[in-house]
C-alpha cells in the first residue's frame, strides 16, 4: 500500500510540473513596459502627423504592436524566444515609423510661391467635384497563417485598395466576414474569426476608414470556400471576405 501511494504520489508531482510547462506564460511586467514604450513611440509618429504622410507604416505598425501583445499574452513558458522576436518586430517598425517623421514634415512643409505680386490674387478655382468609383464586383480576400489573426504582408495591398475605395465613396458601407479552417472546435473557430474581422477592420481603421461604416461578422468553419480536407483547402479558407452592404 504504501509503496502505491508513493507511485500515485510521484505521478500527480511529474502532472503538475507538465502542467506547469505547458501552462500560458503571459506577459511580464518588463513585458508590458516594453509594449508601453513601443505605443508610445507611435503615438509619437502619429502626433507629429505621420498618418498624412505615411498611413500604410503607421497601419503596419500598430498591427505589429498589437499582433506582439497578442502572441505575448497567448505564448507558453516555452515560447519565450518567440515572444522576444514579435516585440522586436515591433520596436523595429515603431523605429522605422519615428525616422519618417523627418521626411513627412519635409513633404507638408509650405512651398514658395515665387515673387510677391501687387494687387488682390484672383480666388483660385473651385477642386473639382469628388466622382464616385463604381463599386467593383469583388474585393480580394485576404488570408490568415493557421491559428493567427495577424494581418500578413501579403494582406495589405488589399486592405489599402479597400481603404482607398471607402474614402473615395463616403456613402459606401462595409461588412468584413472573419472564416477559419476546418480544424479547431466550432466555438474556439467562432472566436478566431471574429478576431480576424476584427484585426482587418483595425487595419482600415488605421487607414483612415470611419469604425461606424465598417462591421465584423464571423462564421468560423460554417462557410469554407474549399470543402477539401487538406493544407491547399485550409489556407484558402483561413480568410477575410469583404462584402459591401
Amino acid at each position: 500500500m504504501r509503496n502505491r501511494n508513493l507511485f500515485l504520489f510521484a505521478v500527480l508531482v511529474l502532472a503538475v510540473a507538465f502542467a506547469a510547462g505547458c501552462a500560458k506564460r503571459g506577459m511580464t511586467k518588463s513585458e508590458q513596459d516594453r509594449a508601453d514604450a513601443i505605443a508610445a513611440k507611435i503615438a509619437k509618429a502619429e502626433k507629429m502627423g505621420i498618418k498624412d504622410c505615411y498611413p500604410m507604416e503607421l497601419a503596419q505598425a500598430k498591427t505589429t504592436l498589437d499582433h506582439a501583445i497578442h502572441e505575448g499574452k497567448e505564448s507558453y513558458r516555452d515560447q519565450a524566444a518567440e515572444k522576444k522576436a514579435y516585440f522586436d518586430a515591433a520596436d523595429k517598425a515603431a523605429d522605422d515609423l519615428l525616422n519618417l517623421i523627418g521626411p513627412c514634415l519635409e513633404k507638408m512643409a509650405p512651398k514658395p510661391t515665387g515673387p510677391p505680386t501687387t494687387g488682390v490674387a484672383p480666388p483660385p478655382p473651385p477642386p473639382p467635384p469628388a466622382v464616385a468609383e463604381p463599386a467593383p464586383a469583388m474585393f480580394e480576400n485576404i488570408h490568415f497563417d493557421f491559428d493567427k489573426s495577424f494581418i500578413r504582408n501579403d494582406a495589405k495591398p488589399t486592405l489599402q485598395s479597400v481603404a482607398d475605395y471607402m474614402k473615395k465613396n463616403p456613402d459606401a458601407k462595409l461588412q468584413i466576414e472573419g472564416h477559419c479552417d476546418e480544424r479547431g472546435t466550432p466555438e474556439y473557430n467562432i472566436a478566431l474569426g471574429q478576431r480576424r474581422a476584427d484585426s482587418a477592420m483595425k487595419y482600415l481603421t488605421n487607414l483612415g476608414v470611419a469604425g461606424d461604416r465598417v462591421s465584423t461578422i464571423t462564421y468560423g468553419e460554417e462557410k469554407p470556400a474549399d470543402p477539401g480536407h487538406n493544407e491547399a483547402a485550409w489556407a484558402k479558407n483561413r480568410r477575410g471576405v469583404f462584402v459591401l452592404r
